[in-house]
């Protein structure tokens, strides 16, 4: 059969003129780019911003039994982690007093502030740091830490849009829940034992008649609070005593008693869970208890979890 030596001739000259297929490259795995959270609610933020993102790590710095850290010093551990991270989010609005050291100590890090830009309360002329007790001013924050994480990772600069703009969205949504529920409350104003609230108060149209310890463990003379007591009982209308989980003051019993009244506790945030599947959420349901506190507090009908915390 003669048609069968130019068939294989034909064969062989097309093997030889085409190169083997190359092997398809194997995929690369990310590098892996370790983000540090200064305290507890940017830790809860990160967990969403950063959830399935691949090679990127999250970690929690500031023991979540501080509260909130305006007088932290930073621990030989604490520059050991940093040392080694790709990235630190703070919160800014003067609560951190260690950022100097660290741009002499970790040159590497990426120091992310997540209140840079925002619309910021001064109170006695100073800035207030605790944005993110407001859903709305969370909510903010989330998306300027995704902005910068963006630049600072590229690679994952769309999944961490994606994540910041779905979480941010639901903290509007509790935010709007919160004003929603409050907006007929008969008790419109406050005295809170901490400076955690202004805030809070903004979004709800509350006032915030005084604040008895401008900072946790500055505890108030007897005049201060005598003060405090004749501005309740000459306040134009019912004032609710509101005080933090967190950091209770023994001025709030004192306050309480003389006032016969109760004083509630709200939850700043500041300490929860660190297991990430866990902690994901503790940021709405911290948020959704504290609504029904309010909700007892500034006169509406009660819920079960909206029982007061009797000093």
């Amino acid at each position: 059969m003669n048609w069968v030596r130019p068939a294989f001739f034909l064969l062989l000259a097309c093997a030889l003129a085409c190169p083997p297929l190359a092997a398809a490259p194997l995929p690369v795995n990310p590098a892996p780019f370790h983000i540090v959270a200064e305290f507890y609610p940017l830790y809860v933020t990160l967990l969403n911003i950063t959830d399935g993102v691949p090679g990127v790590q999250v970690t929690n710095m500031v023991p979540t039994t501080t509260g909130c850290p305006e007088d932290y010093q930073l621990t030989p551990g604490d520059l050991k982690l940093l040392s080694t991270a790709n990235a630190l989010v703070v919160n800014g609005a003067g609560l951190e007093g260690f950022l100097d050291r660290l741009a002499a100590q970790c040159p590497q890090l990426k120091v992310i502030t997540a209140s840079a830009g925002l619309d910021l309360l001064k109170i006695d002329g100073e800035l207030n740091p605790h944005l993110w007790v407001s859903p709305s001013m969370a909510a903010h924050q989330t998306r300027v830490i995704a902005a910068a994480l963006s630049i600072a990772d590229p690679v994952h600069s769309a999944l961490y849009q994606k994540n910041a703009e779905a979480y941010a969205l639901r903290q509007e949504a509790l935010g709007q829940q919160m004003r929603d529920c409050l907006a007929l409350a008969p008790v419109r104003q406050l005295v809170a034992f901490h400076d955690s609230l202004p805030y809070l108060a903004r979004d709800l149209n509350l006032e915030i008649l005084a604040v008895i310890e401008p900072a946790p463990g500055q505890n108030p003379s007897a005049r201060e609070l005598a003060n405090v007591v004749g501005k309740v009982r000459h306040a134009s209308g019912p004032v609710a005593l509101i005080s933090e989980i967190d950091a209770r003051s023994p001025a709030a019993e004192v306050l309480s008693r003389e006032l016969g009244q109760p004083s509630y506790d709200l939850d700043t945030v500041t300490s929860g869970p660190l297991d990430p599947v866990a902690a994901k959420n503790a940021y709405f349901q911290a948020m959704q208890k504290n609504l029904a506190i309010l909700r007892t507090a500034l006169g509406l009908p009660s819920t079960s979890a909206g029982a007061p915390v009797a000093h």
